[in-house]
């Protein structure tokens, strides 16, 4: 089976790279689409537990589509996120930042003066992902802090910055972070199920800031869309006449399909 579409860039991937990239080209005008292998996923549609095998874990040869991929290697195990917003929809939310000793590294001191470069760009992050400090500290929180007190570190212990919004808990607004163009955001219930996926609304991933503004500038997002190859037309190396990238059905184990994008 083969289609044709004519985009000016296709992203790989709907996580974090991905839906920046998409949402930051679709605002200079480019035509983008967006191929993502995972489903993708409304707040009610997440299970009430990681022991809902089935729904939590992505393991497709054994027909479990969640959204938690666990990949193992030789050396490390790595975990991701698959679905409409990548490893968003499964991280714990957390937009820590580099402390100034990091751009001291002798890896990129050189490179430039990051101290002053970087400052606008987090802000800016931390607008979209909508980074508050986390204003509940938990029984876990204060046992940390009794053990930090206990090494002599205690001033090494602070509530983290969360994407997460943080208004009245089980409470539906209209948009609280982009002048009403964003989604209704819903108060957080601090019920700890960031990373089995937010089934009320509170969680700040990539659907309710950078993606939701990549497809109302246009945007196609293809989900359960599993790319296999890609190949530059014609033979050209470099991809100027495109490219034939050959997708299949990830859900479904569908037919190959070969899609040319130019």
């Amino acid at each position: 089976m083969k289609e044709s579409y004519d985009f000016d860039y296709i992203v790989i991937g709907s996580g974090f790279g991905g839906s920046v990239s998409a949402c930051r080209l679709s605002e200079k005008g480019y035509r983008v689409a967006v191929l993502e292998m995972g489903k993708r996923w409304k707040p009610r549609d997440f299970p009430k537990t990681n022991w809902n095998l089935k729904r939590y874990f992505w393991a497709p040869l054994i027909r479990w589509f969640g959204f938690f991929r666990l990949s193992l290697f030789r050396h490390a195990w790595v975990l991701s996120g698959v679905g409409v917003g990548g490893g968003s929809l499964v991280y714990a939310n957390v937009l820590l930042e580099p402390k100034p000793s990091v751009w001291q590294d002798p890896a990129w001191k050189e490179l430039d003066d990051w101290e002053s470069v970087m400052p606008p760009f987090y802000q800016q992050a931390r607008t979209m992902l909508g980074s508050e400090t986390n204003p509940h500290l938990g029984p876990a929180d204060r046992m940390l802090k009794e053990a930090a007190d206990s090494e002599k570190l205690g001033d090494s212990f602070a509530p983290t910055p969360v994407g997460v919004y943080f208004g009245k808990p089980g409470v539906t607004v209209s948009d609280p972070y982009f002048g009403g163009l964003g989604p209704e955001r819903t108060g957080c219930q601090f019920c700890g199920g960031c990373m089995v996926g937010c089934r009320h609304g509170a969680k700040n991933s990539l659907d309710f800031n950078y993606l939701y503004f990549a497809e109302k500038q246009g945007v196609q997002v293809f989900p359960e869309t599993e790319v296999i190859d890609v190949k530059p037309l014609d033979g050209k190396s470099e991809g100027t006449r495109g490219y034939r990238i050959s997708c299949r059905e990830s859900i479904r184990n569908g037919p190959r399909v070969e899609v040319s994008f130019q």
